[in-house]
């Protein structure tokens, strides 16, 4: 098999997937309920634990999902972390804490990681779809456990993620609460990313890790390769990814056979397997915006 062939395998094109309306069986009888998910890495969260069209994985999963207006996630809670990530559109974020939920408004390219056991849900109040990307810190996630069902359930309650009328508020990142404090510091906005110059010329910003929030088993960074850049080889220990959101980017995987090589476009991703040493450039006119997700070491 041709060296290009190998690492074709390890590549996600959203243009040969289709989107699937029913990711979450548990919720496809509630209309307000439905989303789209497109899985690259994973299943997602969702029950498609054995979609043969995304790529295995051990540290976490990533996936898109279309938010129509008006729809919603309801208040779950997961055995790991999971990170939502705008790229388009508007999304409020729900915390709940009791019987009192913190609601965050979360616009392109801000990210919220909801930590471990902590209920969360989402909801699109417009005026647009939202997409957004989606990542579960664990390669095989078990199923969401609901804190609010929404079957058979107030529907504007369902909607606040179960806070009643009176018990849902702003999240007030200056707030001397400890609860808002816990929010504000899972959130990282894109007016706050610190980008970092490397000595080859392209920029680096923490999202999660580093300079950024706290990690829960992975880290997520964002990186900008002007045209004309390109960074040297190198492998780490566990496995990484390489998420194209602007440009095309040129990825090089260096063996003893020779180069792999493939091209990444908008919303197409590179897994990168532990130990595969690698390397990226930009050869286009334009810059390149990519994320980069990486897992913890063997």
């Amino acid at each position: 098999m041709g060296s290009h062939m190998e690492i074709e395998k390890c590549t996600g094109r959203a243009v040969n997937k289709d989107w699937d309306w029913n990711a979450f069986t548990t919720e496809s009888n509630n209309p307000e309920l439905v989303r789209g998910q497109m899985r690259f890495v994973g299943s997602g969260g969702s029950s498609k634990v054995s979609d043969p069209n995304t790529l295995p994985t051990r540290s976490f999963t990533v996936s898109l999902v279309h938010t129509p207006v008006g729809r919603y996630a309801p208040a779950h809670s997961h055995e790991c972390v999971e990170h939502f990530m705008v790229l388009e559109g508007y999304m409020t974020v729900g915390w709940v804490y009791g019987d009192e939920v913190i609601e965050a408004r979360l616009g392109p390219g801000d990210l919220v990681l909801n930590k471990i056991g902590r209920p969360h849900g989402f909801r699109n109040d417009g005026p647009d779809p939202a997409l957004m990307t989606i990542t579960v810190g664990s390669g095989k996630p078990l199923p969401p456990a609901y804190t609010f069902d929404p079957e058979g359930k107030d529907p504007a309650q369902a909607r606040a993620f179960g806070a009643a009328p009176g018990k849902t508020v702003r999240l007030d990142e200056h707030s001397s609460d400890p609860r808002h404090q816990e929010f504000a510091r899972n959130i990282m906005r894109a007016r706050n990313l610190a980008f970092v110059r490397s000595d080859e010329g392209w920029l680096k910003a923490d999202y999660v890790g580093g300079d950024g929030i706290k990690p829960g088993g992975y880290t997520v960074e964002m990186v900008k390769v002007p045209a004309g850049a390109a960074s040297s080889a190198n492998a780490i220990g566990a496995e990484d990814v390489f998420f194209v959101l602007e440009g095309a980017l040129r990825v090089f995987w260096d063996g003893a056979d020779g180069a792999q090589a493939t091209s990444l476009g908008i919303r197409e991703l590179v897994f990168n397997p532990p130990g595969q040493r690698k390397r990226f450039e930009n050869a286009s006119a334009g810059d390149v915006t990519f994320l980069r997700y990486v897992g913890t070491a063997d």
